[in-house]
């Protein structure tokens, strides 16, 4: 446990006692990785998908070295994914037997290249005077503060999936502004995205946040409309309502960047290249409402608890309401673009 350094790319798992689910291991990778939220669903139970983002997140932190603990009690199933995780990644795994290797162990190393070693390894113990630090305490989402965010109002706007345009959109420039969250509530809200498991979640509740358009836009994105060097996202509009005003290029905020960079590599792990990049699940806009909801982020309260206008309100339950103020949101098509940039700040 004294060699768990995430900032040296080397974290050390527990895996979580009485479990023997290849999905459990996947989420308890997870968390080491700083990724312990995960709203209920199908997801979380599917070991394929919770692997994947595993090895996305690991790519992305940089991960070069993962130590488990327990590896004598670990079922065939899960050795298969553990293995293909170390694959992925690329990074060195060292599994601590607390006991003489079970057969299961001996098979699932009968192909795999690997050392044997009596007693802990250099790496693994801790340098002279060494004092472990006390392991950070990340409060669950349930105790979280609700955090109101005006940009989740336009992203329940539709979920109606609509072909993009095929224009090329005009570069970032610097009156096109992000749409950040409310002073002072920006390092929390990256914080709280920051700890999802889910990589195209996190993305795509990120680039909502910064841009502030509908989940029919957010759903478009493909792989291409992401430039990582640039830090920069494309969005189109539906082609029903193009012009020129609604397609652009944003620059994305330092904390948006690395959660892009790990739904990217989610895509690429899954190997299926006609899916879009922020979208994975059906419904999409539900799943997504809800791991908003899960870290305690909504959208502006009617205070009255009714909806009003032509869409309805995304359906907060615990959410109190915010009192006299709320925003109500009224789309404008075919906005000319000297308004645009206005329009979005």
């Amino acid at each position: 446990m004294a060699a768990h350094n995430p900032a040296a790319g080397q974290v050390t798992v527990h895996p979580t006692p009485g479990t023997d689910h290849p999905a459990d291991l996947a989420h308890d990778v997870l968390a080491t990785l700083g990724k312990p939220y995960t709203p209920s669903g199908r997801w979380n139970t599917q070991p394929a998908l919770t692997w994947t983002a595993a090895a996305a997140w690991a790519r992305t932190a940089g991960l070069n070295h993962l130590i488990l603990l327990r590896g004598h009690l670990l079922t065939p199933a899960r050795w298969r994914y553990l293995l293909a995780f170390q694959q992925h990644t690329g990074s060195h795994l060292t599994v601590v037997c607390h006991r003489t290797p079970t057969p299961t162990l001996t098979r699932a190393l009968a192909s795999v290249d690997h050392t044997i070693t009596h007693g802990l390894p250099a790496y693994a113990r801790p340098s002279p005077g060494y004092h472990q630090p006390q392991p950070a305490h990340i409060p669950t989402a349930t105790s979280l503060p609700w955090l109101t965010l005006p940009a989740l109002t336009y992203l329940a706007l539709t979920d109606r999936p609509e072909p993009p345009c095929d224009c090329t959109p005009p570069r970032a420039t610097a009156d096109r502004l992000p749409m950040e969250p409310p002073p002072g509530r920006t390092e929390e809200v990256a914080t709280r995205l920051h700890r999802l498991a889910h990589p195209t979640h996190a993305a795509a509740l990120a680039a909502a946040l910064t841009t502030g358009v509908p989940f029919n836009q957010i759903a478009a994105v493909t792989p291409t409309d992401y430039h990582s060097a640039r830090a920069t996202l494309t969005l189109h509009a539906p082609a029903r309502d193009h012009t020129p005003a609604r397609c652009a290029t944003y620059r994305l905020p330092a904390w948006a960047r690395p959660l892009l960079d790990a739904a990217t590599r989610y895509h690429q792990h899954r190997k299926r290249p006609g899916l879009h990049l922020l979208t994975d699940t059906e419904p999409a806009l539900t799943s997504l409402l809800q791991a908003a909801e899960h870290c305690r982020l909504r959208p502006p309260q009617d205070p009255s608890g009714r909806s009003r206008g032509r869409f309805p309100r995304p359906h907060f339950p615990e959410a109190l309401p915010d009192g006299p103020h709320w925003t109500a949101c009224i789309p404008l098509p075919n906005l000319p673009p000297e308004l645009q940039s206005a329009a979005l700040r």
